[in-house]
């Protein structure tokens, strides 16, 4: 079967949610922005908080109203039913709601990486030390993010859906502060170098990993699926 159809299913979803996305964008250029101008102005523990969220929020926020939208909601309000009697596969299905969802909250989630690094260590908010922690913190949000969108498509079930974003919240803020106890990565989170032992590699990497594991798994979950009944 052709795959012309993943265009067109893009396509719709992004022209029905085109205006909510360019509101969380907009607001994430306010949030940096108000970060600049809060920046030598605030005690720097308060920059630190309210800039983590400003920056979070509303890539967070948007990533899972957006596959609220566009995967479960799709579900509850039989439009789904409609989109598979057209010719096309519960793989294509899929491929095209990873697509949008990782595609908005990647182009969200790299921006917000790109102004945390300039704050952080552009300007010289947190010494070279921390560079490996955040960013295995930006890559944590990611993963997690990942798995709820996983979750999603596997079932489309409002109440898994939730549950699945509490799991991945507070299991990504466990780990992350035992890794940050972790003694090859606690010794140098303070230092002027960033040190990338093999501690902080195998993190980085297993994080990446889990990613892309749970991407593949969810295509090929797809794959195999007959229904969505």
């Amino acid at each position: 079967m052709s795959a012309s159809i993943i265009p067109q299913l893009l396509k719709k979803d992004f022209m029905l949610t085109r205006r909510m996305i360019l509101v969380f964008c907009v607001l994430s250029v306010a949030g940096a922005v108000a970060i600049a101008l809060l920046f030598g102005r605030v005690p720097e523990w308060v920059l630190i908080n309210i800039g983590f969220l400003l920056l979070m929020s509303p890539a967070a926020t948007c990533g899972i109203v957006l596959l609220m939208t566009t995967v479960v909601f799709e579900k509850e309000k039989a439009t789904q039913a409609f989109v598979m009697s057209l010719p096309v596969t519960p793989r294509q299905y899929a491929l095209s709601k990873l697509l949008l969802n990782l595609g908005v909250f990647g182009v969200l989630w790299l921006a917000i990486s790109a102004a945390a690094f300039y704050f952080a260590f552009g300007r010289g908010l947190f010494p070279l030390g921390t560079l490996p922690f955040v960013i295995m913190v930006l890559l944590g949000a990611f993963v997690a993010y990942v798995g709820i969108l996983s979750v999603s498509l596997w079932r489309q079930s409002m109440g898994l859906t939730v549950l699945s974003i509490a799991l991945f919240e507070m299991g990504t803020s466990a780990y992350l502060w035992i890794v940050v106890f972790l003694d090859p990565v606690a010794a140098h989170i303070h230092g002027p170098e960033a040190v990338w032992n093999s501690t902080a590699v195998g993190i980085v990497s297993a994080q990446a990993l889990v990613a892309v594991g749970l991407i593949a798994g969810t295509l090929l979950y797809q794959s195999r699926r007959r229904d969505f009944l």
